[in-house]
């Protein structure tokens, strides 16, 4: 019995393709029935068109250059030798001069009295100077400012009684971005001259010793 089932079932194979059976030659109409439908202008299953429109977008608004090709932000950026200051202390200064423009940064440097403020402006100075002469760069603005640590010397503090303990020397240094501040377009000459749209003087005010400040900046009571 086992014999004529695989004889059987070789001859089966082995037939030609008119004398198999009829359900043996239904084939699929599926390509033939998605080639006749019409193609649609929505993105197939899994894409989406939102990140087209986005690199559409940013090629529309980064400039170019004479040749056609993308404007290379201009950056310089600035490396101190390591300063004799915990990285701590460093920080807040680098917070300080952080966004602002080179001269402004330069002013509060001036007139900090932390010991490590004269460094910096000496810093900001040299890298002023070298964006604008070296990589033809105007009002630089302090795009970035972070604090690396440096060395971490430990020695001997003698105590009394023949005791000892460990004091640490450290040092930090700071780093620097210097970018080219956007330009800013003239609202005022562009106001209408419509009633309550005209620009209210500000008059310099001394501060009140009996009304507190409020949201200070992070280095007002440092």
């Amino acid at each position: 019995m086992t014999s004529f089932s695989l004889s059987s079932a070789f001859r089966a194979v082995c037939r030609p393709l008119s004398q198999q059976p009829a359900r043996l030659q239904r084939f699929s109409t599926a390509p033939i029935r998605l080639a006749e439908e019409p193609t649609t202008s929505r993105p197939n299953v899994g894409a989406s068109s939102l990140f087209d429109n986005i690199t559409v977008e940013t090629e529309k608004t980064q400039p170019l250059e004479q040749g056609g090709k993308k404007a290379a932000k201009k950056q310089y950026q600035w490396s101190s030798t390591n300063m004799k200051t915990s990285p701590r202390k460093l920080n807040m200064l680098a917070r300080q001069i952080r966004n602002l423009p080179v001269d402004e940064a330069i002013k509060q440097m001036e007139f900090s009295s932390k010991r490590t403020a004269s460094k910096i402006l000496h810093n900001l100075a040299f890298a002023r100077k070298n964006a604008t002469e070296q990589n033809d760069m105007k009002n630089l603005v302090v795009a970035q400012a972070w604090v690396g640590k440096g060395r971490y010397i430990k020695r001997i503090k003698p105590h009394g009684r023949g005791q000892f303990g460990v004091m640490h020397h450290k040092e930090a240094h700071i780093k620097f971005l210097l970018e080219e501040a956007p330009e800013v377009e003239q609202v005022k000459a562009n106001r209408r001259k419509i009633r309550g749209w005209n620009d209210t003087k500000k008059v310099w005010t001394s501060l009140k010793e009996n009304k507190p400040i409020y949201n200070p900046k992070a280095f007002y009571n440092w």
